[in-house]
């Protein structure tokens, strides 16, 4: 779900798992079991069966991998359908602060934040009632969006997609070779019909407009149209920006036909700023369609809406120049000033940001940009002095006015479900404000847990149930499919262009990603994942080439569909590098990393297509993991259920099962790297893993923190502060409260599991498990040098 500033950051995000409350249950699979002994030691992959490539095609993939493409395909809303954005007629939901608020008793928090609230006779309930049926969640407060997106919007949000677990659409570009000779292989096809209707359905209303604005070029409200839709696919489909060049074009030409509007109003002396019912308030016609608004509120619209696509492809500099032309023409368009905070965090400028969302605050009279109160608090985490006014003004609007107002509507008897729905989202994200206030400000676990519980339950409330027992199903059927055999030989790509890195989420990955990145010939490309954008055409073409029955034209087709990910991945660098960017990767990269962390589901395929690629699977501390994934929001999505005790069990448990199985079935394949030996071992784990990648070692590497990269993660404001250890065993300060997760995690509370990069000797006082101490005496001078690039006073609890 990527990042998540946009911020969905997408994240908005894609795996080939399934958003689990959705997906029908898997049929038996008639395959018989793989029976692994564990008195049988693994076996290296070149000294066991390699069957051929005929014998496999038939016995050992047409069957498996269609039961595959049906077990991890996501399942389809058929409520979501795609709405013409100049349709729209919704109005968002506002906060009515001249109610008089009702005395509210919060309930007493659990130890383990519940999903529903039972009513006392002196407690209001909190929470309504789970749906019998899965219902579809209802939007957000959506009144930061132009009136255009609204019902798209909604759409999105009632099919909760999965940001990482989407398929992609075409991207047209040449094609570039890895190797000098010449291979056989089959032509590029274009993309085919994928295996969601909803979105085939979103494509062909696409190239409708497309075809509407072809005809009529000049039609800036057709036009605007066009790129809106793009760009709604960019956000529902984080398939590695297959949309984002066009979409980013389309803008631009609205724009250049919007400025020659108004030069043309202006050379006849009209008013740019004057909307169509008569009145003059550019910074109130968002929430008007768009045939209605001035030329100057069109302006802004159209700079705003190009900036967060810019934002989408991670292009942050071009987004706030974006967002900054559209607050020339009105300093109050809070839509832009919002998203441009958004984008200034991510670039470092916390000052800047903390003052965009300090003016949103102040001048957010309807309550219509309610992010930026957790926009603030994210700025005030990583950098406190950044806000001259501190935590407090923030805290007590939220105490004394935001809250009381919401929980007054909340309890009206007249307000309808879809209303408190929407109010409890909207509590969720304030009372985890008030979470994170208390838990890196005041450091009152107490206070912090109350508002934690608070902020879950409401989120709960509007949530179907967990769906327990589907993702071990699911895991079982991958690990059923996926064995040894399964691979023939001589299958693949050579290619080892692309690193993969994954893991569950809050793992370190972002850490390993900019290590990775600071090496001159190495480009890391955030997490919208290219392989995972094409993985649903991966699938579908294997199949159908399989049944076929043409052995050769298999190891082509897979050869070819390889070769499309890697030339994927260079043309979204050559359209996102900056001329920085260039310089400093001394021309073209040699290597792109593809951080998709829960692409632990998908080894089986990623080994089929790049057998020699390199498999990073970063690790941590199981508890502290955890806890992070647990106190952390991400996008709309499965992840929504690592808010919930049992639902984070069990996807922690998927995880680890599914790492055992990889490590058994293909023994070596992947690469273990533990996050305690990066951090206390920077200078030692980081020359071997650019080792394994195959290039020279470089002393930039050591420098990743001063790279001017930018990182849109969770963990945005803590890669920029190089290596600390105040993350390490941060759960201890909630273990009470923590004491039900930790029974359900049981014995995986410890992962045995060692760093596995070829030559890598860990120092002496880490193989003698003293890993609280500081770093091994040889490595200590290179490490307090990084560490005194950045001061105590930025160093925060959060975890990369």
């Amino acid at each position: 779900m990527p990042s998540y500033d946009d911020g969905v950051d997408r994240t908005s995000s894609s795996s080939s798992s399934t958003t689990t409350t959705t997906n029908p249950k898997p049929r038996q699979l008639q395959q018989p079991p793989v029976i692994i002994s564990d008195d049988i030691p693994p076996v290296p992959l070149s000294s066991t069966y390699q069957p051929s490539v005929t014998v496999s095609i038939f016995i050992t993939w047409i069957l498996p991998v269609l039961v595959i493409a049906l077990l991890t395909r996501f399942a389809v809303d058929p409520e979501a359908t795609f709405v013409n954005p100049s349709k729209s007629s919704s109005r968002p939901i506002t906060i009515d602060f001249s109610q008089k608020p009702v005395d509210v008793v919060a309930p007493a928090p659990s130890a383990q934040p519940t999903t529903t609230t039972t009513k006392t006779d002196d407690q209001p309930a909190l929470a309504v009632q789970r749906p019998k049926k899965k219902n579809a969640p209802p939007p957000t407060l959506i009144a930061d969006k132009p009136t255009g997106y609204i019902e798209i919007v909604q759409a999105i949000q009632r099919r909760r997609l999965d940001f990482e677990t989407t398929d992609t659409g075409p991207m047209e570009g040449h094609v570039i070779k890895e190797e000098a000779k010449e291979k056989p292989k089959v032509q590029e096809p274009p993309r085919g019909a994928s295996s969601d209707p909803v979105r085939n359905q979103l494509k062909a209303t696409i190239d409708e407009l497309r075809r509407e604005h072809q005809q009529d070029p000049t039609n800036l409200l057709k036009l605007m149209e066009f790129a809106d839709a793009l760009r709604m696919y960019d956000v529902q489909y984080h398939d590695g920006g297959t949309a984002q060049q066009e979409c980013i074009t389309s803008y631009q030409k609205a724009i250049d036909l919007a400025l020659h509007d108004k030069q043309s109003k202006l050379d006849r002396g009209m008013e740019t700023n004057r909307n169509l019912h008569g009145t003059v308030n550019v910074a109130e016609e968002l929430v008007m369609d768009y045939s209605a608004r001035s030329i100057d509120g069109i302006l802004c619209t159209l700079y705003t809406a190009l900036g967060k696509v810019y934002f989408m492809a991670n292009m942050f500099e071009k987004a706030i120049e974006s967002y900054s032309q559209a607050l020339q023409i009105e300093p109050l368009y809070l839509d832009a000033m919002s998203a441009r905070g958004s984008s200034r965090i991510i670039v470092g400028d916390y000052e800047g940001a903390g003052q965009d969302f300090t003016i949103c605050i102040e001048n957010d009279v309807a309550g219509r940009f309610l992010d930026v109160y957790t926009g603030l608090a994210r700025v005030l985490q990583a950098k406190e002095s950044a806000v001259p006014q501190g935590w407090e003004p923030m805290i007590d609007t939220l105490q004394n006015r935001m809250i009381p107002a919401l929980q007054s509507q909340y309890n009206n008897p007249s307000a309808t479900q879809q209303t408190r729905n929407m109010i409890s989202n909207t509590l969720n994200r304030l009372y985890h404000v008030l979470f994170l206030y208390h838990d890196v400000k005041t450091k009152e676990v107490e206070q912090a847990w109350q508002y934690l519980t608070l902020s879950y339950q409401h989120k709960m409330s509007i949530l179907p149930a967990w769906n327990a027992g589907m993702e071990a199903q699911k895991i079982a059927a991958t690990k059923q499919i996926f064995h040894r055999g399964f691979w023939p030989p001589n299958v693949g790509s050579s290619s080892k262009v692309p690193i993969f890195i994954i893991g569950f989420v809050r793992s370190g990955s972002t850490l390993l990603e900019r290590v990775l990145d600071a090496h001159p010939q190495i480009v890391g490309t955030g997490e919208n994942s290219v392989f995972n954008g094409r993985l649903d055409e991966i699938r579908n073409k294997i199949v159908e080439t399989s049944m076929n029955g043409d052995a050769a034209a298999l190891v082509n087709v897979i050869e070819s569909l390889a070769d499309g990910v890697v030339d994927e991945m260079k043309q979204r660098w050559e359209m996102v590098a900056s001329a920085e960017d260039r310089a400093a990767n001394e021309g073209n990269p040699e290597r792109y990393v593809d951080k998709m962390l829960t692409n632990y589901y998908n080894v089986g395929f990623i080994h089929m297509l790049f057998p020699n690629a390199l498999i990073l699977h970063v690790a941590r501390e199981p508890m502290d993991t955890i806890f992070s994934a647990y106190k952390h929001e991400f996008p709309p999505g499965p992840l929504d259920y690592t808010s919930e005790f049992a639902g984070l069990a069990e996807l922690y448990h998927g995880y680890r099962d599914l790492m055992e199985h990889w490590d058994r079935e293909l023994p070596g394949r992947v690469t273990h790297v533990r996050y305690e030996d990066l951090v206390h071992d920077m200078p030692g784990v980081a020359k071997q893993i650019i080792a394994a990648t195959g290039l020279e070692w470089d002393e930039s590497v050591l420098d990743f923190h001063k790279k001017k990269h930018a990182v849109n993660t969770l963990s945005t404001t803590q890669v920029r502060k190089g290596i600390y250890k105040d993350s390490l065993q941060a759960w201890r300060r909630y273990e009470s409260q923590l004491s039900p997760l930790v029974e359900l995690i049981g014995e995986r509370t410890v992962y045995d599991l060692k760093t596995s990069l070829p030559g890598y000797v860990p120092p002496s006082s880490m193989r003698d498990g003293d890993k609280d101490d500081d770093r091994a005496e040889s490595n200590d001078a290179d490490n307090k040098a990084q560490e005194s690039t950045f001061t105590e006073q930025d160093r925060t609890h959060e975890e990369l």
